[in-house]
């Protein structure tokens, strides 16, 4: 973005200023309340790929008279520091280059490993020295592509908030044993996390994310894709414990899970967990399959959830709805098949009961003894229901509830049950205990 720096102290000249300076020429028209408003056209383009901005782009200050410090530009010295980062931008679109500075050079001090930051804070220096040819000054464009993702990442997942109120449209059901859920969203490098009340599923925090090298869509150990799909934390990791590739501390994720093992699946280690100490932030493809957050949000994160069992839903992209939509999405013929499941394990009605598994399903003695033993001890009630969709290569309904203890029984055990549709009817394809 070529400006006209205003200082008194300084000649005038025209610079191209900054990682962001870059993208506020080509994305931000306009700034409101809401958050950045974006223009995906010729403009972005042409910064993006490094060609600068076309003249239509180019904004000079009317004189050298000292500019009024906005109202909101405090935002850019309190916050979270993205939300700094964004104000920051804010601040250079709208030619505040003095404000933009003093901000910037509150970030970098009080986080001098945010790399992006750095970026835009060495470019606002230069600035007041000479023109800059381009943005990111000597910086191979190695190095800056990584960059110029995660700004864009950033920037996108703002611009593209969900309606409030909106859910996922796969969180159909969940009890209030189950206070926090969470959905990550590869495409926006973003993840959401979400407070279960009675007053339903609310949004409360949202937190830049990374994902594996090579994208989504997890199949083998060793390919650098993060999985798609339903898991659930299984515990926490101490810092102590771990390298410091990963951060303050990780949240192991049950992948491969039970319906992944049934497809085939193969890889372990699969975990949300923070950057090292040197690292704010990541490239938005640069782990090896592990969901990556700074290491401040992680611990934001991970200080507010249960020691296990929060659900965490990964997708390509979210399917934002109104809770009633997503509620909605649970089939009704699903419902009446898990309705009756449920009826036939509380009365012990086996042959029922085994109605509902595939005919492809395990069939050699051991496996019908236990399972005929297991009917024959049906739990007193069955509780804390919940009941999330998921399409892989079938459409998918998983159930996880608590059998509570009943007679003969010492301890209410938590089942998982993994539902498939298979033509008209719906088919248990995979279960197993929680713990």
């Amino acid at each position: 973005m070529t400006l006209e720096y205003s200082n008194p102290k300084r000649r005038r000249g025209a610079v191209m200023v900054g990682t962001l300076g870059l993208l506020c020429a080509g994305m931000l028209s306009a700034a409101d309340t809401r958050g950045l408003t974006l223009w995906w056209s010729g403009g972005l383009a042409a910064a993006a790929t490094g060609l600068g901005p076309p003249a239509s782009l180019r904004m000079r200050l009317a004189d050298d008279r000292p500019q009024p410090r906005p109202a909101n530009a405090g935002e850019a010295l309190t916050g979270s520091p993205e939300s700094r980062l964004i104000a920051i931008y804010r601040l250079v679109a709208r030619h505040e280059l003095d404000d933009a500075l003093v901000a910037s050079t509150a970030l970098v001090q009080s986080h001098p490993n945010f790399r992006l930051a750095q970026l835009l804070h060495a470019d606002l220096l230069a600035a007041r020295a000479a023109p800059l040819a381009a943005w990111g000054g000597a910086v191979p464009e190695a190095e800056l592509t990584p960059m110029r993702d995660e700004a864009l990442q950033r920037l996108a997942a703002l611009r593209e908030r969900p309606a409030a109120g909106m859910v996922p449209a796969e969180f159909v059901q969940l009890p209030p044993s189950v206070p926090f859920a969470i959905a990550v969203d590869a495409a926006r490098s973003r993840l959401y996390l979400f407070e279960n009340s009675a007053g339903g599923l609310k949004l409360v925090d949202d937190f830049y994310i990374s994902v594996g090298k090579q994208g989504v869509e997890k199949l083998v150990e060793g390919d650098q894709r993060t999985p798609l799909g339903l898991y659930f934390t299984t515990g926490r990791i101490d810092p102590r414990a771990l390298e410091d590739r990963f951060g303050v501390g990780a949240l192991p994720l049950n992948y491969p899970n039970a319906y992944d093992r049934n497809r085939g699946r193969t890889g372990s280690g699969i975990l949300l967990h923070g950057v090292p100490a040197a690292t704010y932030s990541r490239p938005p493809q640069d782990s090896d399959g592990c969901v990556v957050l700074a290491n401040e949000d992680l611990l934001s994160l991970a200080g507010r959830l249960p020691l296990r069992d929060t659900p965490v839903l990964i997708s390509r992209q979210i399917d934002w709805r109104a809770p009633a939509g997503a509620q909605a999405a649970a089939h009704p013929a699903f419902l009446k098949s898990f309705q009756r499941w449920q009826q036939a394990r509380l009365a012990s009605d086996a042959d029922t009961l085994a109605s509902f598994y595939p005919s492809e399903g395990p069939s050699d003695g051991a496996a019908i003894a236990r399972f005929r033993q297991r009917a024959a001890l049906p739990p007193s009630a069955i509780s804390d229901t919940s009941l999330i969709t998921w399409r892989d290569d079938r459409e998918l309904m998983i159930a996880t509830f608590r059998e509570q203890a009943g007679a003969g029984q010492r301890r209410d055990r938590v089942m998982r049950q993994y539902w498939g549709r298979d033509g008209s009817a719906w088919v248990i394809v995979a279960e197993g205990q929680v713990h």
